[in-house]
């Protein structure tokens, strides 16, 4: 459709002022439906306090309860159980009679042993009032030397036979003590791997007799990282330990009595064993624990609560709330305490910082602290 070249006056007039309609009519519309720009978003959060006070230096690690002395006992002679004089699980004493093996040879040996010996002690007598006799009958000339020289030397013969007859009944008294197996330590003895009737012997390595765990005092042993080493060895038997059971029981006490002198190179870690009295037995070998270990006590470090603590790919940071906005401050944690991080650079001690709805901050934001359950 082609327009026409030229319009006339009036219809000119008439599309100017069409014109000049709709654009006012334009302008009202998005003058009249424009919105004022919303104001800024507040973020509830809530807020804990940086302080300054003292705190403990601790380390903690998984760790296990193990005895002191933990004695497998097995019998040293050939024979066969005659008693079993202790209940499994018993509580027990260094020289209490746990088994009693059927001594009736060595006893036969024992007492043939002591036999020869008291006539060869009773040969020996004779042999020495001969001696005596004969020193005496060659100072008077009546007796030739030889008879004194072959009576000494029979004296002494006999002095060598009842040497060696003592000898050998000490060996069979010793012997004969291994038939009568007592509790090498005090704590508490196993069960029983044996039975009256039962027929044992020395050479057997496998299933002991018994098995007897000293309980008091007793070790717990854990591993802390290599570089926890200097503070340990500063520290040494005034580190006191901890250990939480399984079940939530705390055990207290407890002071460090030996760091092994390697480090383990798979693991980065040394061992360590505390001493615990444990006289109530709530440490029992072979359980598992948390152990804590307190080193020293810190004074006067910054310490905020670790909720604050956020991380990033440029570091550690927390939110610090100043005249109701939220600014972000790079700090350097140097390590936990409970529910408290200690803080070696960036605060000061007495800043508010964002412990809930970090998520939803950027620096500069605005915030409403949330009131605290129990304030």
């Amino acid at each position: 459709m082609k327009l026409p070249k030229t319009l006339k006056p009036a219809q000119a007039a008439i599309g100017i002022g069409l014109l000049l309609l709709v654009g006012g009519l334009g302008w009202w519309l998005v003058g009249a439906g424009a919105a004022p720009p919303p104001p800024p978003r507040v973020i509830a959060v809530a807020t804990g306090k940086a302080a300054i006070k003292d705190l403990p230096y601790r380390v903690e690690a998984p760790g296990s309860v193990q005895p002191v002395v933990s004695v497998a006992i097995r019998a040293r002679v050939d024979s066969q159980v005659d008693k079993v004089l202790f209940e499994d699980g018993a509580a027990v004493k260094t020289g209490d009679l746990l088994f009693k093996l059927d001594a009736r040879a060595i006893d036969a040996m024992v007492e043939q042993a002591e036999a020869t010996l008291a006539r060869d002690s009773a040969s020996l007598v004779k042999a020495k009032r001969d001696v005596e006799r004969f020193t005496g009958l060659v100072a008077k000339g009546t007796t030739a030397k030889v008879t004194l020289d072959d009576a000494q030397t029979t004296a002494d013969m006999l002095a060598a036979t009842v040497k060696q007859d003592q000898a050998n009944l000490d060996n069979l008294r010793a012997q004969r003590s291994y038939y009568d197996i007592l509790s090498p330590a005090t704590g508490r003895v196993g069960i029983s791997g044996v039975r009256p009737g039962t027929v044992v012997r020395a050479a057997d390595t496998g299933t002991p007799l018994a098995l007897v765990n000293q309980m008091s005092p007793i070790y717990v042993t854990f591993g802390v990282p290599e570089r926890y080493i200097p503070d340990l060895r500063a520290a040494g038997s005034n580190a006191t330990v901890e250990a939480t059971l399984q079940s939530g029981s705390v055990i207290s006490g407890g002071n460090v009595a030996f760091i092994e002198n390697t480090v383990d190179p798979q693991t980065g870690t040394i061992l360590v064993r505390a001493l615990f009295q444990n006289g109530d037995e709530k440490l029992w070998p072979g359980t598992l624990a948390n152990v804590r270990v307190t080193l020293r006590m810190d004074k006067n470090v910054v310490a905020i609560p670790s909720d604050a603590v956020q991380n990033s790919q440029r570091g550690t940071f927390v939110f610090v709330v100043e005249n109701g906005t939220a600014k972000v401050r790079e700090i350097t944690a140097a390590r936990t305490v409970d529910s408290e991080t200690v803080v070696t650079s960036g605060l000061n001690g007495d800043e508010t910082v964002v412990i809930d709805g970090q998520l939803s901050l950027r620096d500069g934001a605005r915030v409403d602290i949330k009131p605290q359950v129990g304030a």
